[in-house]
């Protein structure tokens, strides 16, 4: 007992209780307009700093503004402990604070955003709310934005949370875009083929087609002027009204985009495995030539990609316009000249001898040429000699 208490001498009697003393009252909230914060409710979710009042105790929750807290869970006054890892004594007050205008939603606008809609297609920034609390779609982890609710586990890495709100936001004027064209393109066809440069309209706006390689998104579905994956292959220009003027005939193209020879052979489906690298074909009165790229070469032995498809431009590149068809080149000779003419010749170039020439022309075949006829000839072929033979011309018959 030594080790924790000491000993102060005999008494004798009981001691007089001393009066017990009153709870401390915190100093008064000076600030702001005075009176008491908004009661604590257990359930709610608070944000950090944020002040609730209990018994004409102001209390401010603790933590990190953003990031998830105790204060919702526990009491104030909550007598485990717990109270002092979510809420922080500041003061005490009196009275109510008055009530202020509607806090802002998205925008600055007065009143609070479309709810959450599991599956839309929410982009950076975009502004949503679920039970009164504002969420803003993160700038980096947008992509989970239409797939995890604001509020939850899940949806905090997405969904950053803005404040709270009330009613909703007073819808603004349709926006407009300034008028910059003489007059309407063609209206966007979902089956037409577009490329680089080209002007469409789509609800009095013009679109047009960016340049190679996002020009091959022009032609795909999804991706139309004006839908949400307009941005990968359309620059948005600006408004239209009315039609563009008519131009005059359309004139061949400048030299050096024509091919003034005719056109190559067509594209064909049978000759697949014979384009290379470099290799032109016509289609459309279009000179075509496939890539010289190692990779995208690929692609000309493929059907999809023909010049005739929506994907042509990944595998082929346009060269130049053509009319009509190259002209044949002349048959060749069996043997080639020592020196090409310039242009083949009207007539031959020899005419056949008078005279038999010294050597024969070919060697004597292995047979003869004729059978013996049938009749003996009427004259004898050689006449007889003056002298006779040395040897008899054959045996003796029988």
């Amino acid at each position: 007992a030594t080790v924790a208490w000491t000993s102060l001498g005999a008494c004798s009697g009981t001691a007089a209780v001393p009066a017990p003393t009153a709870k401390p009252t915190p100093a008064k909230v000076t600030e702001g307009s005075g009176g008491c914060p908004q009661a604590f409710a257990l359930g709610t979710e608070y944000e950090a700093d944020e002040r609730v009042s209990l018994n004409g105790i102001v209390y401010k929750c603790f933590g990190t503004v953003g990031a998830p807290n105790w204060c919702g869970t526990y009491s104030p006054e909550d007598e485990s402990g717990a109270a002092a890892a979510a809420w922080t004594v500041v003061g005490s007050c009196s009275g109510v604070i008055p009530p202020t205008k509607a806090p802002s939603g998205a925008g600055g606008n007065p009143g609070c955003p479309k709810a959450w809609v599991s599956g839309t297609a929410y982009e950076a920034l975009d502004q949503v709310q679920v039970d009164g609390m504002v969420y803003e779609c993160d700038k980096i982890y947008f992509g989970h934005c239409p797939y995890r609710e604001p509020g939850t586990v899940p949806g905090d890495e997405s969904w950053n949370k803005k404040g709270k709100c009330e009613g909703t936001i007073a819808p603004t004027t349709a926006p407009s875009v300034p008028l910059d064209a003489p007059g309407c393109p063609a209206a966007f066809s979902a089956s037409a083929t577009y490329e680089g440069g080209d002007s469409v309209e789509v609800g009095g706006v013009v679109y047009e087609c960016k340049a190679w390689p996002y020009s091959a998104f022009c032609s795909l579905t999804n991706f139309e002027p004006g839908s949400d994956n307009s941005d990968l292959g359309w620059i948005k220009k600006g408004g239209c009204d009315g039609t563009i003027a008519p131009t005059s005939s359309p004139t061949k193209p400048p030299a050096e985009l024509y091919y003034d020879t005719g056109c190559h052979h067509p594209w064909l489906a049978s000759d697949l495995d014979t384009y290379v690298p470099g290799t032109r074909v016509s289609y459309n009165n279009y000179v075509f030539e496939c890539k010289s790229d190692i990779h995208y070469s690929k692609f000309c032995k493929q059907a999809a990609y023909s010049p005739s498809g929506i994907y042509w431009s990944l595998a082929w590149n346009k060269i130049a316009w053509c009319e009509g068809t190259m002209a044949p080149t002349s048959t060749p000779s069996a043997e080639p000249s020592l020196t090409p003419s310039a242009a083949p010749s009207l007539e031959p170039s020899v005419s056949p001898s008078d005279e038999p020439s010294l050597k024969p022309s070919a060697s004597p075949s292995d047979e003869p040429s004729l059978k013996p006829s049938a009749e003996p000839s009427l004259k004898p072929s050689a006449e007889p000699s003056l002298e006779p033979s040395l040897k008899p011309s054959a045996s003796p018959s029988d």
